[in-house]
């Protein structure tokens, strides 16, 4: 008898994913989750009715923080007494099962599907099979990280913020880094260090204790106020348009504790702590961005923040014991003036970047970064340092592109210098703006309109191309995707130039691609002078969850680029690559069409 696809799914052999059966699981669990996003974090009760329609199995006292998104939910399995934070995403297509008493960071993602590593296995049929994840009891999973098909993670383990997880963590270990791997094991001195942090003062309350360093209760009552009052009015901002810039700008400062002239945050954005953050003049938050802001987070003047970027101040005892008393403590992130903060990255509590410094996309900053330095990497390291003979490079392209005639947005699609911040230029964003906030808008009763409003929004909607929302881009005349490709949710393209996906792709969700180029002249940058080199995927590559894509960078056909690689370089056909920064592993072959399951 022939098997199902969901049969073939639960099996771990290979089926198709657009079959009938699963498409009619998804679309219910599209719905509920589309639900779910819509809904107050802190409207408790219609949150877990909803959760509870969504997975298989949430124990006692656990609490997911919407939006969550996941495909199947009956896959899903989460024990007692566990919270997931903020934007999570678990791809279910196996199980996934999450343990009691585990702490899950804001935009954390589980994979369980694979699809095959040969183009040809991926042509007709979108085709995938599925492992499972399973997440162990009393672990802490930080923010940002990736979990990767097949993978266990023991008991009580520490996962770093930022990590992708490609192979099994054991028992009591604390991992960290792309690809993760064990750096220690959990210790008596680690709950020795949480001890030396209490303040043994009852007239210090828990607001005390947080801006001063010292461990406090995430519960108390105050505490507990504050971020319910600063996720409800950050719920208000996100609801309206990035297009409305003053009405935005005027409502951000009725409740953060500074926002200078200029400054601009861009919708989606999440925050806890509204008397936490100040911005200086004219800085600049992009798309997606995260702030687990339980102590200070200070931006100066001319600060750029890219798409999909996270600063994560709190920090959870590492002693398992202590995690479950909802102790924590937070440590200041500070932004010094005129500093680039490439998308994707991740900032940690206790980090100062310098003035004028630059962070890499994708780079997971875990140390102060000097002044006039450039960083990249997970953890970030220092590339370079700023010199003079940037700007004098930067001064003379400008001089011989000089053009009088051609308007900025012909400059821009000549791959030259020009002015973003041009009224002209942020009309086109606005009107823009518009489109993607309503196609991310859509639910189950308005899905039979998504071709139509996508084939609006970008410049190329091949025949049966799939983009699912939310989708994000600046201009969208620049976007060209190809026939039968599939774009997964949460994606963020900044097409300051042409993004050229080809045919029978495969991008996978959280993705970022990031076409534009701010000057290492600060002076420059300041003025919103950028530009913008072409991205090309190309026929048939497949680009795995949270892959982050920079500038002038091509992606040959039928390549396969791992979960949560940052790309820097070009990456030739045939090929797998992984990692911060990508680099090839190896060569795609005939041995992958004829064994396309490679279990772990």
């Amino acid at each position: 008898m022939t098997k199902t696809a969901r049969q073939l799914q639960e099996e771990g052999l290979l089926y198709d994913v657009f079959e009938q059966e699963l498409t009619d699981i998804k679309d219910r669990t599209y719905g509920l989750v589309s639900e779910l996003s819509r809904v107050s974090h802190f409207d408790t009760e219609y949150v877990m009715s909803l959760v509870r329609k969504i997975v298989a199995k949430i124990g006692q006292d656990s609490y997911i923080v919407p939006p969550f998104r996941c495909d199947y939910g009956d896959h899903v399995f989460i024990g007692n007494n566990t919270y997931i934070n903020y934007n999570c995403c678990f791809l279910d297509s196996a199980k996934v099962t999450i343990g009691d008493y585990v702490y899950m960071g804001p935009n954390c993602n589980i994979f369980t599907p694979c699809h095959p590593i040969h183009h040809e296995l991926r042509k007709e049929k979108v085709t995938e099979y599925a492992l499972p994840v399973t997440v162990g009891s009393h672990s802490w999973i930080g923010g940002d990280v990736v979990i990767t098909p097949g993978v266990t993670i023991g008991e009580n383990c520490v996962i770093g913020a930022g990590s992708v997880v490609t192979k099994n963590i054991p028992d009591n270990s604390i991992a960290v880094g792309n690809p993760c791997k064990v750096i220690r094991q959990v210790n008596d001195k680690d709950r020795e260090y949480i001890n030396s942090l209490i303040l043994d003062d009852e007239t210090k309350d828990s607001k005390y204790k947080q801006e001063n360093g010292y461990v406090y209760s995430a519960k108390d009552e105050a505490i507990f106020n504050i971020v319910k009052d600063t996720v409800h009015y950050v719920e208000i901002l996100n609801k309206l348009s990035n297009s409305e810039i003053q009405r935005r700008r005027d409502f951000l400062r009725t409740f953060v504790a500074k926002l200078d002239e200029g400054a601009m945050i861009n919708s989606p954005f999440y925050m806890e702590f509204a008397n936490h953050l100040e911005m200086g003049v004219n800085s600049f938050i992009n798309y997606d961005c995260i702030m687990l802001n339980n102590a200070m987070v200070k931006l100066g003047d001319n600060v750029l923040v890219g798409p999909k970027v996270s600063f994560y101040t709190a920090i959870h005892p590492i002693d398992a014991k202590q995690r479950e008393q909802w102790l924590v403590y937070a440590k200041p992130i500070t932004v010094e003036d005129n500093v680039w903060i490439g998308g994707s990255a991740t900032i940690l509590g206790g980090v100062t970047i310098g003035k004028n410094a630059i962070v890499g996309a994708g780079a997971v900053v875990t140390k102060d970064v000097e002044p006039n330095t450039i960083v990249v990497g997970n953890p970030a390291r220092v590339l370079r340092k700023i010199t003079a003979e940037d700007s004098k490079k930067f001064q003379e392209e400008l001089a011989k592109q000089k053009d009088i005639n051609k308007s900025e947005f012909d400059k821009m699609m000549a791959g030259q210098w020009y002015n973003a911040m041009d009224y002209s230029m942020l009309k086109l964003r606005q009107e823009n703006n518009k489109k993607t906030e309503a196609y991310s808008r859509i639910t189950i009763n308005t899905l039979s309109y998504k071709d139509r409003m996508a084939k609006a929004i970008v410049k190329e909607f091949g025949e049966n191309a799939n983009i699912i929302p939310p989708f994000t881009c600046d201009y969208g005349c620049n976007v060209k995707v190809g026939d039968n490709t599939v774009i997964n949710h949460s994606g963020v393209f900044l097409d300051t130039n042409e993004i050229n996906i080809g045919k029978h792709a495969l991008i996978g969700p959280k993705s970022g691609l990031y076409g534009a180029i701010h000057p290492f002249d600060v002076e420059a940058r300041n003025e919103g002078i950028e530009k913008a080199k072409t991205i090309n995927i190309g026929d048939g590559a497949w680009l795995g969850g949270k892959v982050t894509v920079v500038p002038g960078v091509s992606i040959g056909k039928h390549s396969v680029i791992g979960a949560g690689s940052v790309v820097t370089k070009d990456i030739p056909d045939d090929v797998v690559a992984v990692g911060n920064p990508c680099r090839i592993i190896r060569k795609i072959t005939e041995d992958d069409k004829i064994n396309p399951i490679r279990k772990k």
